[in-house]
């Protein structure tokens, strides 16, 4: 029914530019005060240029910035916190002009110096995921959300989204389903981003069951999308059960929800194969008075059919004869002849073998042979003789219809006798 990659490569690309939004403004979280805080034996020089920095980038004097912090560097202590904290300035303001791998840099070799003090370590490990994130780097981008994340006591949905989103990135679907089922139950109001991620997920694991419990919940959620209907669909069909799939379709078809041509035909052909053809058929001609579906050579073909497999030949005969008239072909009427045939209707059957003779046929021998049938089952014999000899020029047809002729000359015989002898 749908694209599981398609779906999953859709939302990569929304969190990828999600990311990057909040990466250019992600610095301000960090005030002076949590530096200071945090910093409790970086020097007070340091301190002091460090808030005069920030207040720069704050302004965004981005240039101004990272002069003064190239400056800043170069004059304090290797391997110690004024450092950690000067390359960790110096990431922010990369970020704030958008030059990630600069950014991601000085990042990591701040927390390189393994002097940061613990609350901050984790939160720059947790802005180096983001920045890798955006790049599309997930692997790198894992490697520090999974350390960062096993510091939270409490994660918020944000955050176990945010895990979730790293792990199906690099493949590991079932490391991404608890994150995703945590952001989606601990959330109020979770976004329909983060239920796509999850059904995604439980289908790359072939969790069938997970899926449907999740496209319930979605459903109940945004019924007007036609995507999950048709995806629950498809998870009863995979597991089996193709009624429900059906009746899911069907749901959705009457609450308006399902209109695209692809998903009403899948619903259609599913009624037929799974031996309810009238049901099927009765779909499709809804479909086409409302305009869902095209009134087309396909469809008109399908109809047809679908009432035949239903055994309801006047409805059969009405959409062959529509059928005939969007193609301009003589094989619908061959149809309807043979219908007229299985219910010994010569007349009918003569009428619309001679309107498929009028146009262009698949097996016109065929045909002669049926008209020969309606013919002589009339006491046609002449005329149905003639049809005979004409189906017999055609290799296909000649078999049968040099049988047919015998016949037709046997029962000529016998017709003759009893006349002539009552």
């Amino acid at each position: 029914m749908m694209d599981i990659q398609d779906q999953m490569n859709s939302r990569t690309v929304r969190h990828g530019r999600f990311w990057s939004a909040c990466l250019i403004t992600v610095y301000l979280i960090f005030s002076v005060g949590q530096v200071h805080a945090a910093a409790d034996s970086v020097s007070s020089g340091t301190y002091k240029k460090l808030t005069a920095i920030q207040e720069q980038i704050a302004a965004n004097q981005l240039n101004e910035a990272t002069k003064a912090l190239a400056e800043l560097y170069a004059e304090v202590e290797a391997d110690s916190i004024d450092a950690a904290l000067v390359l960790q300035m110096q990431g922010y303001t990369e970020m704030g002009k958008n030059d990630y791998p600069k950014a991601i840099a000085y990042l990591r070799k701040s927390l390189d110096l393994n002097r940061l003090p613990e609350s901050i370590k984790y939160r720059v490990g947790y802005m180096v995921a983001q920045l890798y994130a955006a790049q599309g780097q997930f692997d790198e981008a894992l490697t520090f959300a999974k350390e960062w994340f096993s510091t939270l006591e409490n994660p918020t949905p944000d955050q176990s989204i945010f895990m979730a989103n790293i792990f199906a990135q690099t493949k590991n679907y079932l490391d991404a389903i608890p994150y995703a089922s945590a952001a989606i139950n601990k959330s109020e109001s979770p976004k329909e981003s983060w239920f796509q991620l999850l059904i995604a997920c439980y289908f790359e694991v072939k969790n069938y069951q997970g899926a449907e419990s999740t496209l319930k919940q979605a459903i109940s959620l945004w019924p007007e999308k036609p995507s999950y209907w048709e995806q629950l669909a498809s998870v009863y069909i995979t597991r089996g059960d193709e009624l429900k799939g059906l009746a899911t379709l069907q749901l959705a078809w009457k609450s308006g929800v399902l209109d695209k041509e692809s998903s009403i035909r899948s619903m259609i052909q599913l009624a037929i194969t799974e031996g309810i053809p009238e049901h099927g058929a009765r779909l499709l001609a809804a479909a086409i008075d409302k305009e869902a579906l095209p009134k087309n050579e396909k469809y008109l073909d399908l109809l047809a059919n679908a009432w035949v497999a239903a055994k309801e030949s006047s409805q059969a005969i009405t959409a062959f004869e529509q059928l005939a008239t969007v193609t301009g072909s003589g094989n619908p009427y061959v149809r309807i002849a043979n219908l007229y045939l299985e219910k010994a209707q010569w007349e009918k059957a003569e009428e619309a073998v001679r309107s498929a003779l009028s146009k262009d046929v698949d097996k016109p021998g065929n045909v002669w042979v049926s008209l020969g049938i309606a013919l002589t089952e009339q006491t046609k014999f002449s005329d149905g003789m003639k049809a005979f000899r004409n189906a017999i020029a055609y290799d296909y047809a000649e078999r049968r219809a040099k049988s047919w002729l015998k016949y037709a000359e046997d029962l000529k015989r016998q017709h003759n006798w009893v006349n002539q002898n009552s």
